[in-house]
């Protein structure tokens, strides 16, 4: 514990903001996993000297100080387990759209979809696109260096970053990289921060790159007779010669669910889908979807006529993470990422290890770039059931690793993938990203106890009943 009242002394003196009212440590206790640390302080920054200030307290009294941004994450990263201070950056939210240089300038708070939003005024847009984009922060993106849907043409935030502002433990701000098209000066430290997840320095500005915006976009969707037919499909669409910006894979399980709640789609029982999304000039796009439909003519491929049944055809994705409730009240899940030639493989093995475990196995995610949505649904009052599932998700892991794959591609480790870190890494690159660490924090105040330290969560439940603003 450490001296409450020196703390909110010291931020009043400095002019920060902060709260350590019971409403709002809840709200900074936890992330879209709904597992519940409270903090003993929330600080509110304003800017980057707000930042600096919080983070010279912190360092001064030697108190844990973990950064938040819209709290979207899926992996524990902004969840403050050792209690402190949480450091909320949500208010540093602005956005300057640079046209000339095709660059955006904005705060860490500054929220993803606002940042596409100012940059189409000026005909251009910002490529990556979680599926949180509505509410989650660019600092929080670039912590754990965050996709969606259309990294499979665009890629993730690291390929569309290029220059960061970054507080140091020590509240000294340093700027890693610059706004340009080309910059080889050194090491790139810039790349360090992305995807630490705030434990190196806290992100406070970033200079975005954005691209002109696609003169037209055509949906396109095909079903299929079960999980391993649809992966013959996406295989087909991999070798052709045409590059979707989105590729999306639902399979029969989780296709059922949305079959279930939602009868008027006509959905057929057994079927997995593939949809897939073309943009740039109109005849580029019409093309993109066209030959989708005539490579999998066999499969009853069809392209969006109209924007209404594009629409349609976009339900099918949007409506399937919470159809999979169907199955259960609750679930353990991950984000793996799976070398093409794998999938199948691991794909048997899981659904398997469902059968074996009496646990249903629902499935959706990025098949363009390998990036799969694993779950194990489960109703929490089952005796056991919680168990199974994770002990489910370590052996899944495992294969994961074990065929090539990675343990995350765009959620990040937090607290709650830890322990999976010496399955993914050596203890040679474990041991030099402790030493990172250490160099740049050397009291072990940003974000202690996540991504390299191994945390059992076996005894953890997450919060039930919790409703969040993007659910």
């Amino acid at each position: 514990m450490f001296d409450l009242a020196k703390v909110s002394a010291a931020f009043k003196d400095a002019g920060i903001e902060f709260s350590a009212g019971a409403k709002q440590l809840f709200d900074a206790s936890l992330d879209h996993a709904r597992y519940s640390f409270s903090p003993d302080i929330v600080a509110y920054a304003k800017s980057g000297a707000d930042v600096s200030g919080v983070l010279k307290v912190a360092g001064r009294l030697e108190i844990p100080v973990t950064v938040r941004g819209s709290g979207t994450g899926c992996s524990g990263g902004c969840v403050p387990i050792s209690g402190g201070i949480v450091l909320d950056l949500s208010g540093l939210n602005f956005i300057e759209i640079d046209p000339l240089s095709r660059i955006a300038h904005v705060g860490a708070g500054a929220v993803t979809a606002e940042v596409d939003k100012a940059a189409n005024a000026f005909g251009l847009f910002y490529a990556p696109d979680p599926s949180s984009h509505k509410y989650s922060s660019i600092g929080g993106n670039i912590a754990c260096n965050a996709g969606g849907l259309r990294a499979l043409k665009y890629g993730c935030t690291r390929d569309n970053l290029a220059a960061l502002a970054v507080c140091l433990p020590d509240g000294e701000t340093i700027k890693c990289g610059l706004p340009l098209r080309k910059f080889s000066a050194g090491p790139n430290l810039r790349d360090l921060f992305v995807g630490s997840e705030g434990t190196l320095g806290v992100v406070t500005e970033a200079w975005l790159r954005l691209l002109p915006m696609p003169k037209a976009r055509r949906a396109a969707l095909s079903f299929f007779d079960g999980d391993e037919e649809g992966f013959r499909g996406v295989e087909k669409i991999l070798l052709s010669d045409i590059t979707p910006c989105i590729l999306e894979f639902m399979d029969s399980e989780t296709l059922e669910c949305v079959r279930i709640r939602n009868p008027q789609m006509g959905i057929g029982k057994g079927k997995s889908a593939l949809l897939a999304e073309f943009d740039g000039t109109e005849s580029e796009a019409d093309e993109g979807a066209r030959r989708f439909v005539e490579i999998l003519s066999e499969y009853g491929a069809r392209m969006a006529k109209t924007e209404a049944e594009a629409e349609e055809f976009w339900q099918v994705r949007r409506k399937s993470s919470q159809a999979m409730y169907e199955l259960g009240d609750s679930k353990v899940s991950q984000d793996i990422v799976l070398p093409f030639g794998a999938v199948c493989d691991f794909f048997r093995f899981f659904k398997a290890l469902g059968r074996e475990l009496h646990l249903a196995t629902p499935v959706f995610g990025h098949a363009g770039d390998g990036n799969y949505h694993i779950h194990f649904m489960y109703f929490a009052d089952e005796k056991n059931a919680r168990e199974r599932a994770l002990e489910g998700m370590d052996k899944a892991i495992v294969k994961t690793v074990e065929l090539g794959g990675a343990v995350s591609g765009e959620h990040g480790i937090g607290f709650l993938k830890s322990k999976y870190m010496p399955a993914q890494h050596s203890g040679r690159q474990i041991s030099l990203m402790r030493e990172i660490k250490k160099l740049f924090d050397p009291k072990n105040i940003l974000n202690p106890g996540k991504v390299y330290s191994v945390t059992d969560i076996s005894g953890l439940h997450p919060l039930r009943g919790v409703k969040l603003p993007w659910d």
